[in-house]
């Protein structure tokens, strides 16, 4: 289940899915955020994370490359299901991280919680 948000931009006004599940099978899925992530659409995240574990997927990839803003309402949706990914012995790892939304994380200690794959961010790379 996925949900639209509506952005105003500009002259227009364009309807964008704030999370959406990019793949998935019996025991994995990744699922995209997009935009704002805050109180008016953290049920949204909640119902998706719940769906695949209640299909029993315990490996969860949450790529939050176009994340914009996210409130702690969204984070707390997230420290939800980690918690219930690792009481089934599964994980949810959080991916392309914005900077801002890293730091966030890091100031409020949650990136010791959380599991954040860093393995693809540019500041996190050495020169060969």
């Amino acid at each position: 289940m996925t949900e639209e948000a509506t952005v105003v931009q500009n002259d227009r006004i364009v309807r964008v899915m704030t999370v959406q599940t990019t793949a998935s099978d019996e025991w994995r899925a990744s699922v995209a955020l997009q935009g704002e992530l805050d109180v008016a659409n953290a049920h949204e995240l909640r119902a998706e994370l719940c769906r695949h574990l209640d299909e029993g997927r315990r490996v969860i990839r949450v790529d939050a490359a176009a994340v914009d803003f996210m409130d702690s309402t969204a984070i707390n949706e997230l420290i939800r299901a980690t918690e219930r990914c690792g009481a089934d012995h599964g994980s949810l790892i959080l991916t392309n991280v914005p900077p801002r939304v890293r730091r966030l994380l890091s100031v409020a200690r949650l990136d010791r919680f959380l599991l954040i794959d860093t393995a693809g961010d540019v500041e996190t790379r050495r020169p060969a």
